[in-house]
C-alpha cells in the first residue's frame, strides 16, 4: 500500500513563523544601522572635502565608530558575494539595488553646485560615484557609500532654510538602511531560520510599500470620519495653487479653467485609485500578477501628480520601475520560486521547506510586518485638504539701474525645493500676518478645511483667515536669511562659471518644476549690480474660474553687502 506524501502544514507553518522572525530581525538591525548616525558631528561645508572633515570632527566620536563597526560587520558578512542576486534571493533584484544605488550616488555625488558655502568639493564627490561604483559590483562597500551620501546630504539643512528634501528621500534612506541591516543579518537568519529564504528580500520591499501605506492610512485619518478626504478634498485645487506658484505659467487663465471643468468629474475616481494603490499594499505578496499591477499603479500615480503639480518624485518613479522590473517576467510557469533558491535546493525529507515568494503565506507575514514596524520607518503621512487659497512668497533683485527683476525659485538650486515650497511666513515681522495654508493651499485640519471649503469670494476667505490663521515669528531665521542671501550672492558672482554649468548639466532632475512668472527680460539671471533682494507676500483666491489677488506687497528686504568673511552656522 502508498504511504500518502508527509503534511507540509506544519512545516509551511514553521516557514511563516520564521519569515516573520528573521523580517523582524532585519528591522531590529534596521534601526540599529540608523541609530547611531544621529550622534554624528556636523561636517564643516566651507572646507574643501567635507568627507575629511567628518572623519576628523568624529575621529573621538563613539557614535561614528560604531557606524563604522557595523560598516565593517556588513562587509564580513558578505565579503563573498559578488553579486547583489546572492544577498536578495527573489527576483531580479540587482535592477531595485541598481536604482537605489544611482539614486544615491547621482543625488549625493552630481548635485548642482551649492553657492552657499563656496566649494565644489570635487574630491567628495568623486569619493561618492568611485563607492557607487564599487557598490555595485562589490556589495561590502554598500554602507560606506550609504554613510557618504549622508553625509553629503546634511548640506541641505542650513539656517534659515529647513532641509525641504528630506520628505524626497525618505523612501530611499529608509531602503537603504534595510538593505544594510538584511546583509548584516544574513548569516544569523541562514544559520539560525533557514526556512526564511526570502526575509531579506520581503524586509527591503515592505520598507518601500511602507511609504506609501503610512500616507494612504493618513487620509483615512485625516477627515472628521473615513471617507472624508475621499469625498471631500478638491482634489485639483493643488493645479490652481500650483499654477500660481509657476507650473503651469505656460497656460493662461482660460485655459486652466478648460482643463479643470475637463478633469473635475474625474476626481472621485482618481482619489479612489489613489486610496486603493495605497492601502492595498497591504495584499501586495498575494500574487506576482497583483504585486506588478500595484507597482504600476504607483508609477501612474506619481505620473499624474506630475502633470497635475510638477511635483516629479522622479527618484520615486525610478524606484517602483526597479520594482517592477524584478517581477513582471518573473518567475516563468515552468520553474518554481523555491526550486530556484539555492537554500532550498535539496531534495529529501530533511530538505527545509521555504514560503513560495507570492502566496497567501508570503502576503500574510509580509503583512503582519508591515503592520508591527510602519510606524517606526521615515514614512512621512502626506495627506491634506487641498483649499482654494494660496499663500506664498516671490523673490525680486532689485538693480542698480533700477530694474527689478524676478528670481526664479530653481536659481537657488540645490535649495530649490525650499524657494519653490515658499513658507517664509516668518518674514512678517514688522506687520504680523495670520497665514492660514501650507504648502500649494494645504489645510491639514478637517474642520477648518470644511469652513474654508465654503468661502466663495475673497471677503469670506478673509474671515477664514482671521478666524483660522495664526502668526509666525522668528526673528532669529529672519537674520540667518539675511547672511543666506549674502553668502549665495556673493560666492554665485565669485564661483559662477564652466563648473558650475556643468554640475548643473550633470545633477539630477528636481524635486519639482516651476516656470518663471515673468518674460525674460523681467527674470533675473545671475547678473552683477544687485542692491538688495525684495521678498513679496502674495495671496491669491481661487473661484474655480479665475485667480483673486487678495494680497501682494513687500513684507521684508535684505541689502546685499560684502559677506565674504561670514562663515556659516
Amino acid at each position: 500500500m502508498t504511504q500518502p506524501p508527509p503534511r507540509r502544514l506544519p512545516g509551511m507553518i514553521l516557514a511563516m513563523l520564521q519569515t516573520l522572525a528573521a523580517v523582524l530581525l532585519v528591522f531590529g538591525m534596521y534601526r540599529l544601522f540608523r541609530a547611531p548616525v544621529g550622534g554624528w558631528l556636523r561636517a564643516d561645508y566651507d572646507s574643501s572635502s567635507f568627507l575629511f572633515s567628518a572623519l576628523l570632527k568624529n575621529v573621538t566620536n563613539l557614535s561614528f565608530w560604531g557606524s563604522m563597526l557595523l560598516a565593517a560587520g556588513f562587509a564580513w558578512a558578505n565579503r563573498k558575494q559578488r553579486a547583489w542576486g546572492e544577498l536578495l534571493p527573489g527576483g531580479r533584484m540587482h535592477w531595485v539595488v541598481a536604482g537605489l544605488i544611482v539614486v544615491l550616488a547621482w543625488t549625493g555625488g552630481l548635485y548642482p553646485y551649492n553657492f552657499f558655502f563656496g566649494q565644489a568639493h570635487w574630491m567628495d564627490r568623486t569619493a561618492i560615484l568611485l563607492l557607487g561604483l564599487a557598490a555595485w559590483r562589490l556589495p561590502a562597500f554598500f554602507p560606506l557609500l550609504l554613510y557618504a551620501v549622508m553625509v553629503s546630504y546634511l548640506q541641505w539643512r542650513v539656517q534659515p532654510l529647513t532641509d525641504a528634501e528630506f520628505t524626497n528621500r525618505k523612501l530611499v534612506l529608509d531602503m537603504a538602511w534595510v538593505l544594510c541591516a538584511a546583509g548584516l543579518a544574513r548569516p544569523v537568519i541562514q544559520r539560525w531560520l533557514p526556512r526564511a529564504v526570502y526575509a531579506g528580500t520581503l524586509a527591503l520591499l515592505n520598507a518601500c510599500l511602507i511609504h506609501y501605506w503610512i500616507p494612504g492610512l493618513a487620509k483615512l485619518k485625516i477627515g472628521m470620519h473615513h471617507l472624508d478626504w475621499l469625498m471631500n478634498d478638491e482634489l485639483f485645487n493643488l493645479t490652481a495653487s500650483t499654477c500660481v506658484y509657476g507650473w503651469t505659467a505656460f497656460w493662461n487663465q482660460e485655459q486652466l479653467s478648460l482643463f479643470l471643468e475637463t478633469v473635475v468629474p474625474f476626481g472621485l475616481p482618481l482619489k479612489l485609485f489613489v486610496l486603493i494603490v495605497e492601502l492595498a499594499l497591504v495584499t501586495a505578496f498575494w500574487s506576482r500578477r497583483w504585486f506588478v499591477c500595484l507597482s504600476l499603479g504607483r508609477v501612474m500615480l506619481h505620473a499624474g501628480i506630475f502633470v497635475c503639480s510638477g511635483d516629479s518624485f522622479w527618484n520615486w518613479i525610478l524606484l517602483q520601475l526597479a520594482v517592477t522590473m524584478a517581477f513582471v517576467e518573473w518567475p516563468s510557469r515552468k520553474k518554481d520560486l523555491v526550486s530556484a533558491a539555492p537554500e532550498t535546493s535539496r531534495t529529501g525529507p530533511a530538505a527545509p521547506v521555504a514560503l513560495p515568494f507570492f502566496s497567501w503565506q508570503t502576503a500574510i507575514v509580509a503583512a503582519a510586518s508591515l503592520l508591527l514596524t510602519a510606524n517606526s520607518h521615515m514614512a512621512s503621512n502626506l495627506a491634506w485638504f487641498d483649499s482654494q487659497l494660496t499663500e506664498r512668497y516671490n523673490f525680486y533683485a532689485v538693480m542698480q539701474d533700477g530694474r527689478r527683476l524676478y528670481i526664479n525659485p530653481d536659481f537657488f538650486e540645490p535649495y530649490e525645493f525650499a524657494f519653490i515650497q515658499s513658507q517664509f511666513h516668518y518674514f512678517h515681522e514688522k506687520q504680523p500676518e495670520k497665514i492660514l495654508t501650507r504648502t500649494f493651499g494645504a489645510i491639514h485640519d478637517a474642520k477648518v478645511a470644511q469652513e474654508v471649503r465654503q468661502a466663495r469670494t475673497p471677503e469670506q476667505m478673509r474671515l477664514m483667515i482671521d478666524k483660522h490663521g495664526k502668526e509666525v515669528r522668528d526673528p532669529k531665521r529672519v537674520a540667518a536669511f539675511s547672511v543666506f542671501l549674502n553668502r549665495w550672492f556673493s560666492h554665485y558672482w565669485t564661483w559662477e562659471g564652466q563648473a558650475s554649468r556643468t554640475l548643473h548639466f550633470l545633477s539630477p532632475p528636481l524635486h519639482a518644476y516651476v516656470l518663471s512668472k515673468a518674460p525674460p527680460e523681467q527674470t533675473y539671471h545671475g547678473e552683477k549690480g544687485v542692491l538688495r533682494i525684495q521678498i513679496e507676500f502674495e495671496r491669491t483666491f481661487f473661484d474655480g474660474q479665475n485667480f483673486r489677488e487678495m494680497d501682494k506687497r513687500i513684507v521684508h528686504e535684505v541689502s546685499l553687502t560684502d559677506p565674504a568673511s561670514t562663515r556659516s552656522e
